[in-house]
């Protein structure tokens, strides 16, 4: 299987060369202060070439279901991390906009014209990003005081290829789907990321410290590669 086609992103935050997959196909994010040559970024594609191909044919999966699945909106929204369940009421009323009411009862309730499925899951997308940056960023505070790490800041996103990220200046990203996932499964993300503070590389020293905060690293790192099933449709 050949990699697919790809566009150039330029970026002034990003400080090396990165890859991301979305609705405009696959880009390779170039830092705009640092650029690199056509020759550099060929030959980092080549490189990545296995996660391109493994990530890209996922993506490729999501987008047929989505074609040939109609959009189903949820009744309720079941968040294992925190132990939640958030019960979805639609109430339809003669206005051409939707409105989105969240009450401390655990229920969200859309009313308005119905037939906006998009705007609805956007709401409870920008919804389930608000509880992530809560939970999933007290949650690393807690465990980097608990196992002596320190790190920069914290940024929940959206993602479809990555749970979690952390830059050369220790800043962490998160995936709010995080949240769909096992409490135990959730540790270790935010662990594995926590110990790129220290140890940037997937080396031995890498999993060797992770190995020592997480009991079941082995059992959590292959659980992981098939977490993407815990994740609704609705939210990607």
């Amino acid at each position: 299987m050949t990699i697919p086609d790809y566009t150039l992103r330029y970026s002034q935050k990003a400080k090396y060369l990165q890859l991301r997959i979305s609705a405009r196909g696959l880009e390779v994010i170039v830092p705009a202060k640092r650029r690199a040559s056509p020759t550099m970024i060929e030959q980092f594609v080549q490189q990545k070439k296995p996660w391109i191909l493994r990530h890209w044919q996922r993506w490729l999966q999501t987008q047929e279901q989505r074609e040939i699945l109609p959009l189903q909106l949820p009744d309720r929204v079941t968040l294992p991390a925190i132990e939640q369940t958030w019960e979805v009421l639609y109430f339809s009323t003669a206005t051409e906009k939707l409105k989105c009411v969240i009450n401390q009862s655990r229920q969200i309730k859309f009313l308005g014209n119905l037939s906006l499925k998009a705007q609805c899951v956007k709401f409870l997308r920008q919804w389930l990003k608000k509880i992530a940056e809560q939970y999933l960023g007290e949650q690393l505070r807690l465990l980097a005081k608990q196992y002596g790490f320190s790190f920069g800041q914290v940024r929940i996103k959206h993602t479809i290829t990555r749970w979690g990220s952390c830059s050369n200046k220790r800043n962490i990203n998160l995936c709010c789907y995080l949240l769909f996932l096992p409490a135990p499964l959730v540790k270790h993300v935010l662990l594995h990321e926590l110990c790129h503070t220290k140890v940037m590389t997937h080396g031995v020293r890498f999993w060797q410290l992770l190995g020592k905060l997480d009991e079941e690293c082995d059992k959590h790192r292959k659980e992981l590669k098939d977490a993407g099933q815990y994740v609704p449709k609705w939210a990607v």
